[in-house]
């Protein structure tokens, strides 16, 4: 059983208390305290550990305690610390405040170490109160309690890729024929039913590829229909996105209505989810139907799609080879030929009416003004 939520109830160690004590050894008759400060209490600890699958044995044993700090003792002897309480996770795991949501910490990387809760501090001894007007105190302090809370550990698969598709597109049989995972296939939906985490090995580049298979989406899986949309959360850090359609048209269905409704169903979780880069993989073009429905198929998605068959293995070494430039590489390759569009001729600057006047009338010579003679001034007067 896959486990990726459980509830815990944790509880920090107490302190020990301080010790009241007094010196009694033969020829000294005034020996003064010599009681001694009470342990720490253990702290409680998150631990990233790889090695870690899920949160089945958090599910059964939900209630866990720090050991407790030790009383001091006389003679200026201190008690023991308690033990801290190590908790190992997986990677991804994220610590919520029960009640309110509110996250608390992140573990991601291996050998990642987070104080969940605090240990009380030791009580103090008598030895600590002797003075010159108190010289034989008879106070001391009790330990303080530790941390207590209630949390949920949610688990987030970290892996680079995410196979998103219905139930029966291949994904299942995908994981099994490029990595060393092994889920369960079947001829039924639904075979899936919990993140099957798989490894792809690149032998000449010296690196590899995490892909994570979740459960099939169907149509309403927002409204809690199949699966519903609570294992979409394992593919919320993927870098990359594989929306695996099933290019036969089974029960009925046509391919591009699954590309829509897994769009959908994508959007309708996070926005941030639907928006990351995907690469279309269409699946069984062993079968008869599929090679005619990738054709109108391809019309309709702009980025186009990768053909693969999982049944005789045609295909799958582009799928790895595009899955490492997407991840790798810095981009995702381009799956259609881009048209060379012809190049348009420049356009003359037009010149209105209007300013070829202005241009033509600043042009002309100035019209030469017109003399009067002093006889037609006088008569006019």
């Amino acid at each position: 059983m896959f486990i990726d939520e459980a509830k815990v109830i944790l509880r920090a160690g107490d302190g020990g208390h301080g010790c009241v004590s007094f010196r009694r050894e033969k020829f000294i008759p005034k020996g003064g305290p010599d009681g001694g400060n009470g342990g720490k209490g253990g702290d409680v600890v998150l631990r990233c550990d790889r090695n870690e699958g899920d949160l089945e044995s958090y599910r059964w044993q939900p209630h866990r305690s720090a050991r407790n700090g030790t009383p001091g003792m006389g003679r200026q002897c201190a008690g023991p610390d308690g033990a801290d309480l190590i908790l190992p996770v997986p990677p991804g795991t994220q610590v919520l405040e029960e009640g309110s949501g509110r996250l608390v910490a992140e573990l991601t990387e291996h050998g990642e170490k987070v104080v969940l809760l605090a240990g009380g501090r030791g009580g103090l001894g008598n030895m600590n109160f002797k003075s010159s007007v108190n010289q034989a105190p008879r106070r001391s302090t009790p330990g303080q309690p530790g941390e207590t809370g209630t949390f949920r550990l949610v688990l987030k698969t970290i892996a680079d890729v995410g196979l998103v598709g219905f139930p029966n597109a291949g994904k299942s049989t995908l994981t099994n024929l490029i990595t060393a995972a092994r889920p369960r296939t079947a001829p039924y939906p639904f075979t899936t039913l919990h993140v099957n985490v798989g490894v792809i090995e690149y032998q000449d580049r010296h690196g590899r590829v995490v892909m994570a298979d979740i459960p099939g989406l169907i149509e309403g899986a927002h409204e809690n229909r199949g699966l519903g949309h609570q294992f979409l959360r394992h593919i919320e850090r993927c870098s990359l996105l594989v929306f695996l359609i099933d290019m036969a048209g089974h029960d009925g269905r046509r391919p591009w209505d699954d590309f829509k409704v897994l769009e959908r169903e994508l959007r309708l979780y996070s926005p941030v989810l639907a928006a990351k880069p995907r690469l279309v993989v269409a699946n069984k073009m062993d079968l008869p139907a599929a090679a005619a429905n990738l054709k109108v198929f391809g019309k309709k998605v702009p980025a186009g799609a990768l053909a693969i068959s999982c049944h005789d293995g045609a295909g799958l070494e582009a799928f790895k080879e595009s899955v490492w430039k997407a991840v790798r590489g810095g981009g995702l390759p381009s799956l259609r030929t881009p048209r060379a569009r012809p190049a348009r001729a420049r356009r003359k600057p037009v010149v209105k009416a209007a300013v070829r006047k202005v241009v033509k009338a600043s042009r002309r010579k100035p019209a030469a003004k017109r003399r009067t003679s002093s006889r037609g001034a006088s008569r006019r007067r």
